[in-house]
């Protein structure tokens, strides 16, 4: 095996784009065991993978600094070279666009760099995670896990504990987490929908329910803890995101839009119910043992990013009834 003794890996993309990105990364450390890697990319994000088999180190990219990399013919501070040019191994999960960024790399004497693409192209079948895991196959490198998992430190789980514990919700209680947002507008069953289901889990299961609300989510989230109207029903709104994730590992069930706290849920293990509408689960839904996808194929849908927005109707999601997703959740409950 070539002598790698420090990897750099980049990475700014969202959460969800990031978990998706997990198994390719994980190739990396599979096939170098001893090798000290870092990751680079949004700090947030990265603490899910802080020292663990995924990355050693983490550090928020300065895109001031490397700004000069993306720009042909124009040179790049000299510390920032250098700093590349410690490790024996780069990868840079983005587009075409970071072309310039990799070919400025390789003039200015980095010893390897490679870029994988990292969603596949528009019309196209293929999962995120096949799509990227297939570019590695030029850097001799075998996928040993085609799933993304997350492990939540076992510190961040005695927080979420405690957490729950002073909200009157013991270790013993049966907890759902319902996830009403998501990054896109166009993605979301309605909060109404979200509200019935609610009522059937308060009335008929006794659950205490979580409701994770990011900065992203708070429309659609205000709209559903409107119409909600329980001390079972606690919104979630300060936990970091690996409380957040060790949290969603406590819940007996998930239910969310397509979003990137959906595919946290997966990746911690939680049996997860994912409502899919204009976007293909075939492409973009989440993987795992306990993964369930509810999906209407409408003649419409799957549609374009732009269609997707300029969506008055949305029947791809309004065709999908609550009573279905209760008795798929109830199943899982009571199983």
């Amino acid at each position: 095996m070539e002598q790698v003794k420090r990897i750099l890996i980049i990475h700014q993309g969202a959460l969800g784009d990031f978990i998706l990105s997990l198994p390719a990364i994980r190739a990396f450390r599979h096939h170098y065991p001893d090798t000290t890697i870092e990751i680079w990319g949004y700090p947030e994000i990265l603490r899910l993978v802080d020292r663990s088999v995924y990355a050693d180190t983490i550090y928020s990219i300065d895109r001031e600094r490397i700004a000069s990399l993306f720009t042909p013919d124009i040179p790049a501070p000299t510390s920032v070279l250098e700093r590349f040019r410690s490790f024996d191994l780069m990868c840079l999960f983005g587009g075409e666009r970071q072309t310039t960024f990799v070919d400025n790399l390789r003039r200015s004497g980095v010893k390897k760099v490679y870029r994988i693409d990292p969603f596949p192209p528009d019309g196209s079948n293929t999962h995120v995670i096949d799509h990227q895991t297939s570019q590695l196959s030029p850097l001799g490198l075998k996928v040993p896990l085609s799933t993304p998992t997350l492990f939540p430190p076992e510190d961040d789980g005695k927080r979420v504990a405690s957490f729950l514990e002073q909200r009157g919700i013991d270790r013993e209680a049966l907890v759902v987490a319902l996830h009403p947002g998501s990054g896109s507008k166009a993605k979301v069953w309605s909060p109404g929908n979200f509200a019935q289901l609610s009522t059937y889990l308060l009335e008929d299961d006794q659950v205490h329910l979580i409701v994770p609300i990011g900065p992203a989510d708070k429309e659609h989230a205000e709209g559903y803890c409107n119409l909600i109207a329980s001390d079972r029903m606690l919104p979630v709104t300060t936990l970091p995101l690996t409380e957040l994730a060790a949290l969603l590992k406590r819940c007996m069930v998930y239910v969310g839009n397509d979003s990137g706290v959906t595919h946290m849920a997966a990746a911690v293990g939680t049996p997860v119910v994912a409502l899919f509408g204009p976007t293909d689960p075939k492409v973009w839904g989440p993987r795992g043992k306990h993964v369930h996808t509810v999906y209407r194929g409408v003649s419409c849908s799957p549609c374009s990013r732009e269609e997707m927005n300029g969506c008055l109707h949305k029947k791809c999601l309004e065709s999908i009834t609550v009573e279905e997703v209760y008795r798929l959740v109830r199943k899982i409950i009571h199983s």
